[in-house]
């Protein structure tokens, strides 16, 4: 009676944990997945925020890393169980039943992959990450630091334990893991490996450009956090129109993430909430001015590009916002007037969207007869887009019928694209460059 008394003991304290999240209430984990929680990469993201530096224009948008991974895993559970759960007689063989122990394994895998899929993340996360990484990208640190001693005791712990485990002795739940952290594309980048169609499902829920759990969570919390109510809408019933359906191009044995016809206006919802909240917040004047100045100087004082996980593990946030501090009251160190915008909130550049017509030679051509300094002015012009079907994501439609989204919504393609050029000007050209604008 002593040993089971030991062992009821261990199954109670061994049981479930939540945390409690703003968005979502509580969300459980397990042992296994508190392990990642409490490991040194996950807790920094506590000081990884989420908008980078947009809280100086919106206060409430403090929120961080840390709490959007949590977020992303609890959807993505929702979604895959859901996926599982509503199978179409023809896909029902490429679909683990639920419960099974290839259920239980892939399970397993996408709430790891989406704890881990924002580790590889620089300070205030995208601001300085072209500048910073060339061409590389935050999910290639995040494959580094999967790999890294870091984690290495957690994948250990998990290696040993799970009883499901031992009907798929043939996969490898490290790789696995990463793989579905980071996405089709860039595993096939670094690795020249490609997915399965099973393993591409399981990688949308969380990495998808349209229905990823990534995309739906920080909506959801940008605009609940910075009180921006565009990017809300009822993600519960777009979740429950998910469905695993063939590819309407490509064949039956191709699988696609897509919705049943119930789905299509929280679809559309999903879509203007996306657009509406990059006019509003992500693609916002002023916080395009802060982060601009914010980038220009981590560029002159960080370098990511030969550093080791565990230099990279050491900068986050606090650091670069203590730095700056020293920055904005030394004119000795590097980057003192941008960080003297940042910090004091003066004399900081001006954003300006830029229409299509203008171009890099209009811009030129404005510097020259203006005779402007490099640090009078930059801009990002965007690069044209090569033509890519949109909304190619199928919708299963009444007896079994698929369709192409862009078929059965004339909203879906009304919605323009976020690709606009951005201009950052000094206040003493300011309207030197309204005039030019003006003139064309």
């Amino acid at each position: 009676m002593v040993g089971r008394g030991r062992h009821l003991a261990k199954d109670f304290r061994d049981a479930d944990k939540k945390i409690y999240d703003s968005v979502h209430g509580f969300i459980p984990f397990d042992e296994y997945e508190k392990e990642v929680i409490d490991s040194l990469p996950f807790q920094r993201l506590h000081y990884i925020h989420q908008l980078g530096i947009a809280y100086l224009v919106y206060p409430g948008a403090t929120h961080t890393r840390f709490e959007h991974s949590l977020g992303v895993m609890a959807l993505a559970t929702q979604m895959f169980e859901k996926v599982c759960k509503s199978v179409r007689p023809d896909v029902f063989h490429f679909v683990p039943r639920k419960g099974s122990s290839e259920f239980l394994y892939w399970r397993r895998v996408l709430r790891m992959a989406a704890l881990c899929h924002d580790l590889g993340h620089l300070p205030f996360s995208h601001v300085a990450e072209k500048d910073l990484l060339g061409n590389a990208r935050h999910e290639d640190w995040t494959l580094k630091i999967i790999d890294s001693t870091y984690m290495k005791s957690v994948w250990e712990m998990l290696k040993k334990n799970p009883a499901h485990q031992e009907d798929l002795v043939e996969r490898d739940i490290i790789e696995d893991i990463k793989k579905i952290s980071v996405g089709e594309a860039k595993w096939k980048e670094a690795t020249k490996q490609s997915f399965s169609p099973w393993e591409r499902i399981v990688s949308e829920v969380i990495t998808g450009d349209f229905f990823g759990a990534d995309r739906i969570d920080y909506l959801i919390r940008d605009a609940q956090s910075t009180g921006v109510a565009y990017g809300l809408f009822d993600y519960h019933q777009l979740i429950e129109s998910l469905r695993i359906l063939p590819s309407v191009d490509r064949g039956s044995d191709e699988l696609q993430l897509g919705i049943d016809e119930n789905g299509l206006e929280s679809s559309e919802a999903l879509l203007l909430a996306r657009h509406f909240m990059h006019r509003r917040i992500y693609q916002y004047s002023s916080v395009k001015a802060y982060n601009f100045h914010l980038r220009r100087y981590m560029g002159a004082n960080y370098s990511f590009k030969m550093r080791s996980v565990d230099e990279f593990l050491s900068v986050s946030d606090t650091d670069v916002v203590s730095a700056l501090n020293k920055a904005a009251n030394n004119p000795k160190l590097p980057g003192h007037a941008d960080a003297k915008c940042v910090i004091f909130r003066k004399h900081r550049f001006r954003a300006v969207a830029l229409p299509n017509r203008i171009g890099e030679e209009e811009l030129q051509r404005f510097v020259k007869e203006n005779g402007l300094k490099d640090s009078d002015i930059s801009w990002e012009v965007a690069k044209a887009q090569e033509p890519v079907e949109r909304f190619a994501f199928p919708v299963s439609r009444r007896h079994f019928v698929i369709q192409k989204a862009r078929d059965c919504s004339d909203l879906l393609l009304k919605v323009p694209s976020k690709n606009e050029s951005w201009v950052y000007i000094s206040p003493e050209h300011d309207l030197e460059f309204a005039h030019f604008l003006e003139s064309l």
